[in-house]
Protein backbone atom coordinates (compact mmCIF):
# COMPACT_ATOMS: atom_id res chain seq x y z
CA UNK A 1 0.00 0.00 0.00
CA UNK A 2 1.55 2.91 -1.30
CA UNK A 3 2.40 5.99 1.88
CA UNK A 4 2.65 9.08 2.08
CA UNK A 5 4.12 11.86 4.45
CA UNK A 6 1.50 14.32 6.05
CA UNK A 7 2.47 17.87 7.37
CA UNK A 8 4.19 16.31 10.53
CA UNK A 9 6.11 13.72 8.66
CA UNK A 10 4.14 10.97 9.84
CA UNK A 11 3.41 7.86 7.74
CA UNK A 12 -0.29 7.52 6.46
CA UNK A 13 -1.85 5.17 4.38
CA UNK A 14 -2.97 5.91 1.20
CA UNK A 15 -6.07 4.20 0.30
CA UNK A 16 -8.24 3.97 -2.58
CA UNK A 17 -11.81 6.11 -2.29
CA UNK A 18 -14.32 3.88 0.20
CA UNK A 19 -16.57 1.49 -1.33
CA UNK A 20 -20.03 2.50 -1.69
CA UNK A 21 -21.47 2.81 1.59
CA UNK A 22 -18.34 2.89 3.45
CA UNK A 23 -16.15 0.26 5.23
CA UNK A 24 -17.26 -2.17 6.77
CA UNK A 25 -15.79 -4.22 10.16
CA UNK A 26 -14.93 -7.27 7.40
CA UNK A 27 -12.97 -5.13 5.22
CA UNK A 28 -10.66 -4.04 8.24
CA UNK A 29 -9.92 -7.71 8.27
CA UNK A 30 -9.26 -7.75 4.43
CA UNK A 31 -7.23 -4.18 4.34
CA UNK A 32 -3.66 -4.92 3.55
CA UNK A 33 -1.07 -2.78 6.03
CA UNK A 34 -3.17 -0.77 8.42
CA UNK A 35 -1.78 0.97 10.90
CA UNK A 36 -2.25 -0.29 14.89
CA UNK A 37 -5.32 1.26 16.04
CA UNK A 38 -7.56 1.84 12.90
CA UNK A 39 -11.03 2.74 13.67
CA UNK A 40 -14.19 2.28 11.79
CA UNK A 41 -16.73 4.80 12.40
CA UNK A 42 -19.65 5.54 10.10
CA UNK A 43 -18.45 3.50 7.32
CA UNK A 44 -15.14 5.65 7.38
CA UNK A 45 -11.40 4.76 8.61
CA UNK A 46 -9.78 6.68 11.36
CA UNK A 47 -6.64 6.27 12.02
CA UNK A 48 -4.82 7.24 15.36
CA UNK A 49 -2.36 9.31 14.97
CA UNK A 50 0.17 9.27 18.65
CA UNK A 51 0.52 12.38 20.20
CA UNK A 52 3.67 14.54 20.06
CA UNK A 53 6.00 15.03 23.20
CA UNK A 54 4.92 18.72 23.07
CA UNK A 55 0.75 17.70 22.86
CA UNK A 56 1.21 15.14 25.78
CA UNK A 57 3.50 18.11 28.27
CA UNK A 58 0.40 20.29 27.41
CA UNK A 59 -2.43 17.74 28.49
CA UNK A 60 -0.15 17.25 31.62
CA UNK A 61 0.15 21.07 32.32
CA UNK A 62 -3.42 21.28 31.63
CA UNK A 63 -4.64 18.47 33.81
CA UNK A 64 -2.14 20.48 36.67
CA UNK A 65 -3.83 23.54 36.58
CA UNK A 66 -7.09 22.17 36.36
CA UNK A 67 -6.35 19.89 39.70
CA UNK A 68 -5.26 22.77 41.66
CA UNK A 69 -8.59 24.93 40.79
CA UNK A 70 -10.49 21.84 42.47
CA UNK A 71 -11.44 22.82 46.38
CA UNK A 72 -9.45 20.47 49.09
CA UNK A 73 -12.19 18.12 50.69
CA UNK A 74 -11.07 18.12 53.81
CA UNK A 75 -11.42 21.71 54.72
CA UNK A 76 -15.08 22.04 54.41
Amino acid sequence: MPVREDHEHRAVPRLAPPPVGGYTAEDLDRLPDLPPHTELLDGSLIFAIPQTLFHRATLKRLERALDDCVPDRSSG
